[in-house]
């Protein structure tokens, strides 16, 4: 992993209270009833059920995605099943503007989590984040969307798609926010005032970049 002072992407315990939980379970499953006009068929096979494109439904707009098999074969398989079964905890939480000067704060990142993936990704050492990409901070199901390019960490991030349309992702790095210091590193980051509830699912053929 990259050093401290490059490291900005630690995990902090988000869960919320069981009462915002419920809302953001009922929220994922409207969110989820809509990702599913995005299927073709409620009982695909496993050939047929990996899909080049994905599409995170929020209130917010839709993000469309190309995944990068040929990059992280593996997480891609795992993203696209999640588009396929549904996921009603996935979430965005951590929104960092991208930085003036140098490395951040703000660390130039649309932050959330895959909670509903059938098992944590491996690393799959890849290529440089650049601005668009969507990668995975390695041993855990959360993830960010890239919103300025990040030579600074390598490729310590697992890099498995591409956001077709950053306007939905612009969007969401404006909404109000606070900050938050991690007890252990000590780095300043700005969190949601409220989470971004989304569904996952496959992208509709002839359907418009988002």
């Amino acid at each position: 992993m990259v050093g401290l002072r490059h490291a900005p992407l630690v995990v902090v315990g988000n869960a919320p209270h069981d009462s915002s939980r419920i809302v953001h379970r009922a929220l994922n499953l409207l969110l989820i009833a809509q990702a599913l006009a995005y299927r073709q068929d409620a009982f695909i096979g496993y050939s047929e059920k990996h899909s080049d494109k994905i599409v995170l439904s929020s209130l917010n707009g839709e993000i469309h995605i190309s995944l990068l098999d040929a990059v992280a074969p593996k997480t891609c398989e795992l993203v696209s099943e999640l588009a396929q079964t549904g996921c009603t905890t996935c979430r965005f939480y951590r929104n960092e503007l991208p930085p003036e000067a140098g490395y951040g704060p703000p660390y130039g990142l649309l932050q959330g989590t895959l909670e509903g993936l059938r098992e944590t990704p491996p690393h799959e050492d890849t290529v440089v984040a650049k601005k668009g990409h969507v990668c995975m901070i390695p041993g855990t199901k959360e993830f960010f969307i890239a919103a300025h390019d990040h030579d600074e960490w390598g490729s310590a991030h697992t890099v498995w798609g591409m956001v077709q349309n950053m306007t939905t992702v612009t969007s969401l790095l404006h909404k109000p926010f606070h900050t938050v210091t991690h007890p252990t590193y000590g780095t300043v980051m700005r969190m949601m005032n409220t989470d971004a509830s989304f569904a996952v699912g496959r992208l509709r053929p002839g359907s418009h970049d988002q």
